[in-house]
């Protein structure tokens, strides 16, 4: 134990040094993945991750150190699934800290390499196996996580291989060796927690656990949300060799324990914000609630933890630098608890800009309205009418296009939109630990909620339209296209789709389009009637509409410059074979509609 204590210590050293004297390449603000990065670094340097999710198989370099600022939000996950996603191969003198590795085969593969330093790092669920080490490298394995995994390490030697204060749960294997030599799994395996591993069976053994050996239910705060920090009845707690950086008490096992342990608390969901100011306000109260950090530097209920509320007017992320609750300036000290109102809240009056009203698009009884978004707008109103725009309004939330119903056809209606602006509170929570630094979370997910006095803008410009009837009369199964629908013999036919598209797209658009469409409605079933009861006139019927369908094919498809120029295409065309060459097209054409 001694022997192995004074190990720790001149390892911590001798990082420590390099640590003080190191540059620090950043990731992703220096370079975008943290490949580059270590491609770029000199002995000596360091690289650091922010937390992401990181897609990439990374290759080591010696002397320099990879790090991650959170273990639990900072992910590598490999993007060539058959290599391992780190790759350590002929390197010396590397510390490599403070990630998850996920969706592995192998995560990380030692070859031929010493002095490597492998510290609070998590392997969830590797494949085949998480840690693989070659007969002629050197691993420290301090403060690590093996969780569910196939093999979580097979080494094929052991005394250069030492595995202190972490935890093994869930896995296949625990720690493997070649069949031949036969390697002793307890040699070298220190001060570890053994728990539901299917090749110990939580026993109580000593076979496979090392020296002082935890075998117990770790008490994991959320694993399906990849955060493994300790409960606070975690056997795990103090049982482990060196010192923790969080609290500096005896360091515990697993991948919050320890000297290279990244000290930040894992981040609280979202708050869920209501408005609780009354009947008649002001004054104006907000009431925010959260979920709670469970980790028992937070819950401890001795020396518990704490959360702050941060809020700030009408810009969103951080700073949060509001100022005007009663409850005083952002942030808010909520102590232990996980609910929390502001009072006597000063929202102020926004100024919203004028919207640009671009179009009153006319439809049977209905009007579809669209306008061009405004910076702070939280809400726009549609007001319209005939004599006047200001007959009706309806508030369309925040859009920026409405369909307005139950008009009359063959009226004209006037159209204004104007924008509505009201304050926006932003507010996130951060959990804050018990120890004497005070470590602090990152911001949770930001809510939102609009509160105060509402502002509206003038009337944007009038735009008009008239609602007109396109309804099929009478109202057939086919809902349109009868004469082509009884000559081609089915509605879903792909003539009758091109003239029904070119129906929408050409004729509805405009006055005499829709005015056309409407006398069709009105004698088209008569005309479909009699080609359904005389199958003679069917051919002569297709015949006739051949050269619509390809002219409606054309416009389709093609720009107004190119319909005009392929007119007298589509003649000589209409006098060949239509049949094939339109077949060609319904082709292209369907397949573009199928994108």
């Amino acid at each position: 134990m001694i022997n192995r204590a004074a190990h720790l210590l001149l390892i911590l050293i001798l990082f420590s040094i390099q640590l003080a004297t190191a540059a620090e390449l950043n990731v992703p603000d220096d370079f975008a993945t943290i490949q580059a990065a270590i491609d770029a670094a000199v002995d000596g340097d360091n690289v650091v991750v922010d937390v992401g999710n990181y897609v990439e198989n990374l290759q080591l370099k010696s002397g320099v150190g990879v790090r991650g600022v959170e273990a639990a939000q900072t992910f590598i996950e490999p993007e060539a699934p058959a290599d391992p996603v780190i790759l350590a191969s002929s390197i010396d003198a590397v510390l490599l800290a403070n990630f998850t590795i996920i969706n592995a085969l192998i995560g990380l593969d030692v070859i031929n390499s010493t002095n490597l330093q492998v510290a609070n790092i998590i392997f969830d669920s590797a494949e085949q196996i998480a840690l693989q080490v070659d007969v002629d490298s050197q691993v420290d394995v301090l403060n690590t996580v093996f969780w569910s995994n196939s093999i979580a390490i097979r080494r094929t030697t052991t005394s250069e291989v030492q595995v202190t204060n972490s935890g093994f749960i869930g896995n296949t294997a625990t720690i493997l060796g070649p069949v031949a030599p036969i390697i002793d799994p307890d040699k070298n395996v220190d001060n570890c927690g053994f728990f539901d591993n299917a090749d110990l069976k939580n026993s109580g053994v000593d076979e496979g656990l090392g020296t002082d050996a935890v075998v117990a239910d770790p008490q994991f705060v959320a694993t399906d949300a990849f955060d493994f920090h300790l409960l606070q009845d975690s056997p795990f707690i103090d049982m482990g060799i060196g010192t923790d950086v969080i609290d500096n008490s005896t360091a515990d096992i697993g991948a919050y324990g320890g000297q290279f342990a990244d000290a930040q608390p894992f981040p609280v969901d979202a708050p869920v914000v209501a408005d609780v100011s009354g009947a008649a306000p002001p004054p104006y109260s907000i009431k925010l609630d959260w979920s709670g950090n469970f980790a028992y530097l937070i819950t401890n209920t001795v020396l518990p933890g704490s959360y702050r509320v941060y809020y700030r007017q009408n810009q969103s992320g951080p700073p949060y630098d509001g100022t005007d609750a009663g409850n005083g300036a952002s942030p808010v000290d909520a102590g232990d608890n996980t609910t929390l109102t502001l009072t006597d809240l000063q929202p102020a009056i926004v100024n919203v800009t004028v919207p640009l009203l671009l179009s009153a698009e006319p439809r049977s009884a209905s009007v579809i309205v669209s306008w061009e978004a405004v910076t702070g707008a939280t809400d726009y109103r549609v007001r319209y009418g005939i004599a006047s725009v200001d007959e009706h309004q309806v508030d369309a939330g925040a859009v920026t296009s409405l369909s307005v119903g139950g008009l009359q056809n063959g009226t004209e209606y006037r159209f204004v939109v104007s924008a509505l602006a009201q304050p926006v509170y932003h507010f996130s929570i951060t959990a804050v630990d018990s120890t004497q630094n005070s470590n602090e979370s990152v911001f949770s997910p930001e809510s939102t909620l609009a509160i105060g006095p509402l502002t509206e803008s003038a009337h944007s410009n009038e735009l008009t339209a008239t609602p007109d009837d396109t309804t099929p009369y009478p109202d057939l199964p086919d809902k349109g296209c009868f004469v082509a629908t009884a000559a081609f013999g089915a509605n879903w036919t792909a003539e009758v789709q091109v003239l029904r598209d070119f129906r929408d797209r050409f004729l509805i658009t405009n006055r005499p389009g829709r005015e056309f469409v409407r006398w069709y409605y009105q004698n088209g079933p008569t005309a479909a009637n009699l080609i359904s009861e005389y199958d003679a006139v069917r051919p002569f019927v297709r015949a006739l509409l051949w050269p619509l369908i390809i002219v409606a094919l054309f416009a389709l498809a093609a720009s107004p410059a190119v319909i005009l120029s392929l007119l007298m295409l589509c003649l000589i065309l209409i006098v060949g074979r239509p049949n094939k060459i339109t077949g060609t097209m319904f082709r292209q054409y369907l397949m573009r509609l199928g994108k």
